[in-house]
This record gives structure tokens, C-alpha cells and sequence, in this order.
């Protein structure tokens, strides 16, 4: 149950979003309608052939260096992960934010196994450390104010209490520092994949995908 407070933050947030969104697509692209309609045809042609792509772009990622696995459900998926960091060694993960692996239930099948897994993105941080679930898919802190963040914070022992959100940053920045200079393994979801060149493509605003995905010896992408 979400109190008075809560949802009327959400109703602004996403106010603010979308009004954000207005003006910024226009900044972009020539033809914002056009664009879209574009996008909707490539999806579709993908769809069309999906299986055939998937293979073609298995063998381009491979070609490049990427070992692929396929998995038929999130318990295959999960064990093939868990067979990944078990091999890499050592026991901190960091973890860029991906809708797939909340969708297997992958961190607390890696922490039943003794790791420590560590979300990466802001908003994905916070409501980890609440044992909390994300809200939104690209604002996962949506249901949150700052003011709620500011006691997780000082609870959870990241420096002394602030309501400034640029301080709040600071102070997550710094533990989650420690953790990339740590962690053997780094996991993402992917954006989306480029068949003719096997590329994974991921968009991010923080800087914390490229770290999770850069600074650790094993990287895995769940798509």
C-alpha cells in the first residue's frame, strides 16, 4: 500500500518524464514520428525471422570472442551463470540494472550460493539495500523521495545524513567504487544486439554499466 505522499511523487515524476521526453525527442530526431514508425519495422522484421537472426548473431559473437550460451528457462539460465562465477573466482559481483535477470530471480539464487551481488545502478542500489523491488523499468526508485534515500543512506552507514541528491550520489559513488575494484565477475542485460557485427549494445546515463561490464575479468551479458 502506498501512502499520500508516494503517489503523488510518482504522479510528478512521471509528469516530469514525459514532459522531458516531449522536448527532448524533437532535439534528436528530424521526424520524431517517422523515427518511431521506423524502430516498430525493424522490430517486426526481427520477429519475423527470429530464430534465424538469434543464430547469425551467435556465430558474429563468437567470431568476436564472446562465448554463447542458450538457455530454455530461467533454471538453465541460472545454473549456467552459477557454473560462470563459480569458475571466475573470488565473491563480489557487480550487476548493471537488467529487467531479464529480475525476471529469473537471479540474484538470490547467486547470494544462496555465497556471493555477494551488487546492483550498480542508483536507483537499483537503493532499493537493494531496503530489500525493496524496483517500481518502474527505468526508474526504479520512482516510489521513492530523496528523503527516504537520505535515511536509507545514513542507516546503512554511507556517510552522514543529507537530503542534497548530489551528496547522496557522492556517497553511493564511493562504496560502489569499492565494489568494481573488487568483483571478479560483472553481469548486464543487454539493450539490444547487432547481428551483422555481433555487438551488445547497452545504453546507460551513470557510467556504471561500462564499469560492471569493463573492470571485472568475466563479463556476462543476459539477454
Amino acid at each position: 500500500e502506498l501512502r499520500a505522499s508516494t503517489l503523488e511523487g510518482i504522479r510528478a515524476a512521471t509528469a516530469g518524464r514525459v514532459r522531458e521526453r516531449v522536448r527532448l525527442l524533437p532535439q534528436v530526431f528530424d521526424d520524431v514520428d517517422g523515427a518511431r514508425r521506423r524502430a516498430a519495422e525493424i522490430k517486426d522484421e526481427v520477429l519475423t525471422d527470429l530464430g534465424g537472426h538469434l543464430v547469425r548473431f551467435e556465430a558474429a559473437c563468437q567470431a568476436n570472442g564472446i562465448e554463447v550460451h542458450w538457455a530454455l528457462d530461467a533454471e538453465r539460465a541460472r545454473a549456467i551463470v552459477g557454473e560462470i562465477v563459480g569458475r571466475a573466482g573470488g565473491k563480489v559481483i557487480v550487476k548493471a540494472k537488467s529487467m531479464a535477470t529480475e525476471e529469473i530471480h537471479l540474484t538470490p539464487f547467486l547470494e544462496a550460493q555465497g556471493f555477494e551481488v551488487v546492483e550498480t545502478d542508483l536507483g537499483e542500489y537503493v532499493v537493494q539495500i531496503d530489500g525493496d523491488r524496483p517500481s518502474h523499468i527505468v526508474a526504479p526508485i520512482i516510489h521513492r523521495t530523496r528523503y527516504d534515500v537520505a535515511r536509507s543512506f545514513a542507516q546503512k552507514g554511507l556517510g552522514p545524513y543529507t537530503e542534497d541528491p548530489g551528496e547522496l550520489t557522492m556517497q553511493a559513488r564511493a562504496r560502489l567504487r569499492e565494489k568494481f575494484r573488487t568483483a571478479a565477475v560483472g553481469i548486464s542485460g543487454v539493450n539490444f544486439g547487432v547481428v551483422e557485427s555481433g555487438r551488445l549494445v547497452l545504453v546507460e546515463n551513470e557510467g556504471n554499466s561500462r564499469l560492471s561490464t569493463t573492470a571485472p575479468d568475466v563479463h556476462i551479458a543476459i539477454m
